[in-house]
């Protein structure tokens, strides 16, 4: 592509790529200064230049080099997110996107999407699990990555076929205006509590982060928002640039989307679905009702875009096992063990509620878990607290220890257990603290293996190492039981 295509009055030169991370910058690529929250890209753009970058896209003076072109810009943000989109054909829009945002669900609901609404045509999924379309699968960056990334990954889905698109859109990537270019056709909320606040603050600033996707959707696009989430509900309805939907059991009042006569258990859900005044039974592997309200949001979006609920009713039965999401491990054992992502206060609000329901019989739970470092410190002893109310044993352990020792973070939690009167363990090692927990559960059990899911990665200072992930690590530890 040339240079002048992507700015006006701009010299004839091809350009082979884009790029706003000078150790990534190739020959012929234009290097965008981001003015990032650790680094100024101005500080970078004589390395982009040795490296090959024909032209250069900044905000503040800079020593300029001859040969190269220097674009200024008040906005060098704007600028990255409108040649993305052009530099990759204006991928989104030849998809039908879906956007899915909230503090919980995300995952879950993108992936449902993913996978029913290929049922009408061939949709991908990118998001916190992989960038995934049809058999192909790989392990993503962040859950919503860079500009770049963004719109090269949908144009890599338009090139396989893919004619819809599912996506995660965290709260940081909608701050750091990583979709401001992405068409969306369809925006759900899934719900809002207390997460992120170490970046954003206040949870008025959180809430106003993920505002920007309803605010930003065309007007011909629709929402899809969570009747029954009274922290969101007004906001969004205000905020919404487009028409809207909303989904619910009625607790707060009716819902276009209502699940109604609810029955739950260890091995799915049934409940009716009354949507506009047309009444349909429904059948799913699902657990828990967390997931039925991902359920109802993926089932709302898919419907407003176009495809039949009565299509629909045979795929929600056996419905694609999210990896490490609420996911069921059985190797034989004769107790229950889950691995799930949870690993904010209102997940595991909602997950140890579902346990506490399954083993309301006798059976004791035992839980594992760490928190992240460099993250959001406040909630390390709510997450010990809430433990410890439900559990016979915590075994506590590393989780994406980043720059701080697993053992500082494991004392924050701890304190919570404890004040909560449960035991606690501390085990650093998390595949050991997974064996030690498995060799603590009786017959009548539950485990729940919390915060990693299927993540094949642990971050610690120097970097991304590799792991197993949770559900593999409980998949070992059991066989060596039994």
């Amino acid at each position: 592509m040339k240079l002048s295509t992507l700015f006006s009055n701009q010299p004839d030169i091809e350009i082979t790529g884009l790029a706003m991370d000078s150790r990534r910058v190739k020959t012929g690529n234009v290097f965008f200064c981001i003015e990032g929250l650790e680094a100024d890209g101005h500080d970078f753009a004589g390395k982009a230049v040795e490296a090959g970058a024909v032209a250069i896209v900044h905000s503040k003076d800079i020593p300029e080099q001859k040969g190269i072109v220097y674009i200024k810009s008040n906005h060098v943000g704007d600028e990255l997110n409108r040649a993305c989109d052009i530099f990759n054909g204006r991928p989104s829009s030849s998809l039908t996107v879906f956007g899915v945002t909230g503090t919980n669900g995300k995952s879950t609901t993108s992936s449902i999407i993913s996978d029913i609404y290929s049922a009408k045509e061939p949709c991908g999924y990118m998001g916190t699990i992989a960038v995934r379309y049809g058999s192909y699968s790989r392990v993503p960056t962040l859950t919503t990555p860079d500009q770049i990334e963004v719109h090269a990954d949908l144009a890599e889905m338009v090139d396989h076929g893919m004619k819809a698109a599912a996506m995660e859109v965290s709260s940081h990537g909608l701050a750091m205006g990583r979709v401001d270019t992405v068409d969306f056709d369809c925006a759900i909320f899934t719900n809002l509590t207390y997460d992120h606040l170490d970046y954003h603050k206040t949870m008025e600033n959180y809430f106003e982060a993920k505002k920007i996707l309803f605010k930003n959707i065309k007007k011909d696009g629709v929402a899809v928002l969570n009747a029954d989430d009274e922290a969101s509900i007004d906001g969004l309805k205000a905020c919404c640039n487009c028409r809207y939907v909303t989904y619910g059991t009625g607790v707060l009042g009716k819902a276009d989307y209502q699940a109604e006569d609810i029955s739950l258990s260890t091995k799915g859900t049934t409940f009716v679905l009354n949507c506009k005044g047309e009444r349909y039974p429904v059948s799913t592997n699902l657990v828990a009702l967390y997931n039925i309200y991902n359920l109802l949001a993926a089932i709302g979006a898919m419907h407003e875009c176009g495809m039949p609920i009565e299509q629909m009713l045979p795929l929600i039965e056996d419905i694609p096992q999210v990896d490490g999401r609420m996911e069921i491990i059985d190797e034989g054992q004769d107790f229950n063990v889950i691995v799930d992502y949870a690993h904010t206060p209102d997940g595991f609000d909602k997950v140890f509620e579902y346990a506490d329901e399954i083993t309301k019989n006798g059976g004791g739970i035992i839980a594992v878990f760490g928190s992240a470092g460099k993250r959001d410190k406040v909630k390390r002893k709510i997450l010990g607290q809430i433990a410890g109310r439900h559990c016979r044993t915590v075994v506590v352990t590393e989780e994406d220890p980043r720059n701080e020792k697993a053992e500082d973070i494991g004392a924050e939690i701890m304190s919570g257990v404890k004040e909560s009167g449960c035991k606690g363990i501390f085990v650093p090692d998390r595949i050991e603290a997974i064996d030690k927990a498995m060799s603590l559960a009786r017959k009548g059990d539950l485990v729940l293996i919390l915060g990693k899911g299927d993540e094949s990665y642990m971050y610690y200072e120097d970097g991304r190492a590799p792991f197993i992930g949770d559900n593999e690590a409980a998949k070992r530890a059991i066989k060596k039981l039994v």
